[in-house]
């Protein structure tokens, strides 16, 4: 979800043009390119007085050449430079408008972009990632969501005060212990320390977290992969959704739509009460003698193979999969009476609004009765508060709460959905 501030009303036009250019730069690169079809972007026009960002001149670095004029500029979200006295540090203050903004326009966003026109070099990855329209702002854009979409830290030293436990940060120096011990050794992926705190590692000396125009290493594509996953469940429809019918001598035809990476990395198992009899379609037919018994359970398990992930529990939450229950009147018989009753591991979560600071809402729906858990974590995994842990039955759910009673601080966290075996998390921005 892009929002345009210091572009005026009559400078739209390139405010298009300019997160056109972002995005055709964005899914150009791995690992974006493969999975450009798991996206969708929408850019919001909101016109500003004044073109341009504030410059208040506060910051000792002389980082961003050539100097520009201290300046006060009206616009919209008051993005500014010299935040947290780092010229290049371009942060929108004015959360509340951005959250009012989104909240009129589309609330159920994933990710927030805002993109500054200002012609000077800068960028942050904060809850809502922001970059200038610099000349090197695609690849600026790109690390900046690094940070923000997967929770990424920078790999060059940022500084104490932002060192943490992050996906590609870690003060594990155990090559066989640390978070990324499955991509060791393969594609410059190491553990290497921080001239500046050599008690913090990162994994790559070449990765776009650390200098732009180059790759993201292995971890964060991985880190990107896993996140995309969370959000978007490849599997889009399937049918028959139910079917009750006098089959005579029709088939059974099952099928499915799958939203694919590219190249395609997915891979269908077809099973019949549990055995394996047919792979890699996306439809089968099936005839009515095949059904000799009361019960047929018939399900098609989809995965992604794609060789970005090594993570040990992406075969655990990223498998998707569709269950028919058939059953017949009379398996001596089974031409007449089948039914057809479908279960999709889809439980359509919505966490609203986010970033929060108000209320908070999410819903989910339980295709089947289901064993449910809903728990807060922070980003370093400490349980915060345990929201739902209960059976529940089959049907939508939802829940409202005051954000301060459920997150007590403000920062980013963890809220994560246990439907039986399936695992989904989903990050939250708690603000002031």
């Amino acid at each position: 979800m892009f929002l345009s501030d210091g572009y005026k009303a009559d400078e739209m036009t390139k405010y298009i043009a300019d997160v056109n250019g972002l995005l055709n730069n964005l899914f150009s690169q791995v690992p974006f390119v493969h999975y450009r079809n798991y996206f969708n972007a929408f850019a919001v026009k909101v016109p500003s007085n004044e073109s341009g960002a504030r410059h208040p001149q506060t910051s000792p670095d002389s980082d961003c050449l050539p100097v520009p004029q201290q300046a006060v500029v009206d616009n919209y979200f008051g993005s500014t430079f010299d935040s947290f006295n780092i010229h290049r540090l371009l942060v929108p203050t004015k959360a509340g408008a951005i959250g009012s903004v989104l909240a009129g326009s589309f609330p159920l966003y994933d990710q927030v972009f805002v993109l500054v026109n200002s012609p000077y070099y800068g960028g942050s990855g904060g809850p809502n990632a922001t970059s200038s329209t610099h000349t090197s702002a695609h690849e600026v854009s790109i690390h900046e969501i690094g940070h923000s979409f997967a929770g990424l830290a920078d790999e060059y030293w940022a500084g104490a005060s932002y060192a943490a436990e992050k996906p590609n940060l870690t003060q594990q120096s155990n090559a066989t212990l640390v978070k990324w011990a499955n991509w060791v050794g393969t594609s410059g992926v190491g553990v290497y320390p921080h001239n500046e705190a050599p008690t913090w590692y990162r994994p790559h000396q070449n990765c776009k977290m650390r200098i732009l125009n180059v790759p993201f290493c292995s971890v964060c594509n991985e880190t990107f992969v896993e996140r995309i996953h969370t959000l978007v469940n490849p599997l889009a429809a399937y049918t028959p959704t139910t079917l009750a019918m006098e089959l005579g001598d029709q088939p059974i035809v099952l099928l499915l739509s799958l939203i694919k990476p590219e190249p395609n990395t997915m891979s269908i198992t077809w099973k019949r009460n549990e055995t394996t009899f047919d792979t890699n379609k996306e439809s089968v037919s099936l005839s009515p003698s095949s059904f000799t018994t009361n019960v047929t359970k018939i399900k098609a398990i989809v995965t992604d193979n794609t060789a970005l992930s090594r993570s040990a529990t992406h075969s655990v939450n990223h498998v998707y999969v569709v269950e028919w229950t058939i059953t017949t009147d009379n398996p001596s018989d089974p031409i007449t009476s089948v039914e057809v009753r479908s279960a999709k591991s889809e439980y359509r979560i919505q966490v609203y609004p986010n970033p929060t600071n108000l209320d908070f809402s999410f819903s989910y729906l339980l295709p089947k009765s289901s064993k449910v858990s809903v728990t807060v974590s922070d980003l370093s995994g400490r349980k915060v508060r345990s929201l739902v842990s209960q059976r529940q039955e089959a049907g939508e759910h939802i829940y409202q709460y005051k954000a301060n009673d459920v997150f007590k601080s403000v920062g980013e966290f963890i809220v994560t959905f246990s439907f039986d075996d399936i695992i989904i998390s989903r990050k939250v921005i708690h603000q002031n």
